[in-house]
């Protein structure tokens, strides 16, 4: 038949699914696949700046880091030389609430109070979760304005920049012990020519003009969002530690932020940036992957065992995102479309955080389908070599053909199929081989 047959089969057969999951503390072998592919993302794009197949030779290319403000003392831990280079907090008197304002103690790396408030009285934890939620739209408003600023610093309309140069970027989201979101970015600059091909950049861009224009926005460039101390509290007896703001509330970056040049061969080179930037993502909001699923209720997160910190940051999202009027304008503000859960409680696990732990922009360099599509079609082509189905050459590569000589995949196959789900883990049955998920 030109079109195929309809088969069945005696028994429902079982097929094995990766759940996807990037984070270890839930699925370690689909985290590790993910990390794998997050970091070929990476340095792929940096590959480019050195004559790779995405980008020409000589591409400048920055490391930043990109923090969040203070909302409130932390237990930190302080590296340097000197006797007391890893004393937490060095200060004088108490808080309005009676608690000492230092803490004289090295915390070791392991320290469980590491990012934990030295007073949790006095932490803000509407603004943070609120922050959390537009750090999203705060950075691209500074993708924005960071290439009106280039413009504005070379002499060009923006237009015009876009006819010399490409600025691509790739960000990895990482959420801190304080429950913060900070950014790593990495920003490259390709050259263009007349017909729009790549080229050498300018000699302008070459330099330091881009890192900059960086600095410049970072300190400059914030965000309307509308103002959580205005927020009635669900619990009357605890106080927020500010004042609502007329008219909203400004988000800004926070003080510390890191530019840094990437350069072959030195510290900042495209194998360890892409190694430091994968390990984050398969990171768990807490220690121990309580936060790895949405919170339902606040009964459930009683049962969750956190500790107080974390456990008042989901609460501040469910607080807010209790309240119709402010979740709308935070939405809105935020640029996402209001859902049937509010967004604050439908991300409370990630204390508000809404975005993906890696985007990138669309030059930068290859994608996830991408990866994915290469690694199924390899798997395909070696389970049919192995058992003797017959292989056939498609642009220059081996594809699986099916009992027809069609390619396997092939749109003029109607594939109909009933499916259940069977279970999620390992399959009993199959063994323990690396390939057996259910």
């Amino acid at each position: 038949m030109a079109t195929g047959e309809i088969r069945a089969t005696a028994a429902p057969p079982t097929v094995h699914v990766r759940c996807n999951n990037r984070r270890a503390s839930a699925c370690p072998d689909c985290s590790k696949l993910y990390q794998r592919d997050a970091r070929r993302i990476v340095v792929g794009g940096l590959e480019a700046a050195a004559g790779g197949s995405a980008g020409p030779a000589g591409s400048p290319a920055w490391f930043i880091t990109l923090t969040a403000p203070s909302f409130g003392a932390v237990h930190s831990r302080r590296a340097g030389t000197g006797a007391d280079s890893r004393i937490c907090r060095q200060r004088r008197g108490t808080c309005e609430h009676g608690r000492a304002l230092s803490c004289l103690l090295r915390h070791a790396a392991d320290d469980r109070r590491l990012g934990e408030p030295i007073c949790s009285a006095c932490f803000d934890y509407g603004r943070a979760v609120v922050w959390n939620a537009m750090v999203s739209a705060l950075w691209k408003a500074t993708r924005d304005a960071l290439e009106s600023a280039i413009a504005a610093a070379a002499g060009l309309t923006v237009a015009g920049l876009r006819r010399q140069v490409r600025v691509s970027f790739v960000r990895v989201a990482e959420v801190q012990r304080r429950g913060l979101v900070h950014l790593h970015v990495v920003v490259r600059v390709d050259g263009r020519d007349s017909s729009g091909g790549l080229t050498g950049v300018p000699e302008w861009a070459a330099g330091e003009l881009v890192a900059d224009c960086l600095r410049d926005v970072v300190a400059s460039v914030a965000v309307a969002a509308p103002d959580p101390a205005g927020v009635a509290l669900l619990d009357a007896s605890r106080a927020l530690p500010v004042a609502a703001s007329a008219g909203g509330w400004a988000v800004r970056w926070g003080g510390q932020v890191d530019i840094r040049r990437i350069r072959l061969g030195s510290e900042m080179d495209a194998a360890r940036v892409g190694n430091y930037l994968a390990k984050y993502l398969t990171k768990s909001t807490t220690d121990g992957g309580a936060l790895d699923a949405p919170v339902r209720s606040l009964r459930q997160l009683a049962r969750l065992g956190l500790r107080e910190h974390a456990r008042r940051l989901v609460e501040a999202c469910w607080r807010l995102g209790s309240d119709t009027a402010f979740t709308a304008a935070l939405d809105a503000a935020a640029g996402r479309p209001p859902g049937r859960v509010p967004g604050l409680i439908r991300w409370s696990h990630s204390f508000g955080f809404g975005g993906h732990a890696l985007t990138k922009s669309r030059a930068y360099s290859t994608t996830f389908c991408a990866l994915r599509t290469v690694r199924r079609r390899y798997a395909r082509v070696l389970a049919a070599a192995f058992a003797g189905r017959p292989l056939g050459v498609d642009g220059g590569g081996l594809v699986v053909l099916d009992e027809f000589g069609r390619p396997d995949g092939d749109p003029a196959t109607l594939v109909v199929g009933s499916w259940r789900y069977a279970g999620r883990g390992r399959d009993p049955v199959a063994g323990n081989r690396p390939g057996d998920w259910l």
